[in-house]
């Protein structure tokens, strides 16, 4: 830990919590807006009504501020997936309807602060720390869909679950980033309708 990080503090009264929140938000609009590289300090603790020294007080520089927003960007995501997995009954309803509930999930997941999500793709390459958070998320996804397919193992096609881990996993998540950030000529309905139908007949054994 650096000199200006063991000045930065911890918020513990109500207040403070309050008010780093309040940059972190103001950050994250900020970042979507106007992309990472355009946004100083200064505009982030304006956007937030602090002054910059009381940026200061809670975070080195906007790199420390851009980090633990992509932690709670990251974190509001996987709320909104795994409140629904935790409820989802994994053998005695139908898997084509829940592929489609987890596939609307995801929809839904991404779209927290969308703009967010897509100033991460530049910043994965540039910045180191981005690149080892993003990745142990995308690691904790593939663990997690392992975690499902050994739940169902008796009831899929698949023998190798690591490999068909990897498989469902990337093509879900290429096809609900299309779904999200592209406009094309097929809406994300027919998109979602195909790409459900395709990972039920690649999984699971006909009922």
């Amino acid at each position: 830990m650096t000199s200006s990080e063991d000045k930065t503090r911890t918020p513990q009264q109500e207040r403070s919590i309050r008010t780093k929140e309040a940059i972190l938000q103001a950050a994250m609009r900020l970042f979507s807006d106007k992309g990472y590289h355009n946004t100083t300090s200064k505009e982030i603790a304006r956007a937030a009504g602090v002054s910059t020294g009381s940026f200061y007080s809670y975070f080195v520089d906007k790199k420390a501020v851009f980090i633990e927003a992509l932690v709670l960007y990251q974190r509001e995501f996987y709320e909104q997936v795994e409140s629904y997995l935790a409820n989802a009954d994994l053998h005695n309803g139908n898997k084509t309807d829940f592929l489609v509930k987890l596939v609307e999930s995801l929809i839904a997941a991404h779209q927290v602060y969308k703009e967010f999500h897509n100033e991460l793709g530049v910043l994965y390459y540039a910045e180191p720390e981005v690149k080892k958070l993003m990745d142990g998320v995308h690691e904790q996804a593939f663990q997690t869909t392992l975690y499902y397919l050994k739940r169902w193992k008796d009831e899929l096609k698949v023998d190798d679950l690591e490999a068909a881990s990897v498989v469902v996993f990337n093509t879900m998540d290429i096809m609900v980033d299309k779904m999200v950030f592209e406009e094309g000529n097929i809406s994300a309905d027919r998109l979602k309708k195909e790409l459900v139908q395709m990972l039920a007949v690649y999984l699971f054994r006909e009922e």
